[in-house]
């Protein structure tokens, strides 16, 4: 079974950061609508909602990176639970995010790249099979994902070009 995926959507909220046994992790969710134009009108289809995860420093990068909102591509694992709570019963699916990047679909973003970080550190293993989330065809699509007027800054604060 390949477990690996890729989803593009919304942020539903700000990432949360925490502390798990000493580890950091950031926590988000991510709805991803199928969209489609019937005429000249944009039709929402069904949302799909995700939780994902990513930690260590990369925890620390996501939450000052992203935000509610922001439109983003999420390459992860995909882990799907069951779950029970008294007399409920459930599934819950979580992406442990591998890579995540706003996507430039919806507008320009800007990146400022450390001089001291080497590509080694910052790239992990390949992907070898992933799926893609549909996204609009045209760069005039953008407005039917509510793509931000003024281009998205990415990076933390204090990092240097």
């Amino acid at each position: 079974m390949n477990d690996a995926i890729t989803v593009v959507g919304a942020l539903g909220g700000d990432p949360a950061l925490k502390s798990v046994n000493g580890d950091r992790v950031a926590e988000f969710r991510i709805g991803c609508t199928a969209r489609r134009k019937e005429g000249e009108e944009w039709v929402n289809g069904h949302t799909n909602w995700f939780s994902v995860e990513a930690w260590g420093g990369f925890a620390d990068h996501v939450g000052s990176s992203l935000r509610k909102g922001d439109v983003v591509v999420v390459l992860g694992k995909l882990k799907v639970d069951q779950w029970e709570s008294g007399d409920r019963r459930g599934t819950s699916v979580k992406i442990r995010a591998e890579h995540i990047g706003h996507s430039l679909r919806v507008g320009p973003t800007t990146r400022e790249r450390r001089a001291s970080h080497d590509v080694a550190d910052v790239v992990p293993h390949t992907q070898q099979s992933q799926s893609a989330a549909t996204v609009p065809q045209h760069d005039s699509d953008a407005q039917a994902w509510g793509a931000a007027t003024a281009p998205l800054v990415v990076g933390a604060p204090g990092m240097s070009a």
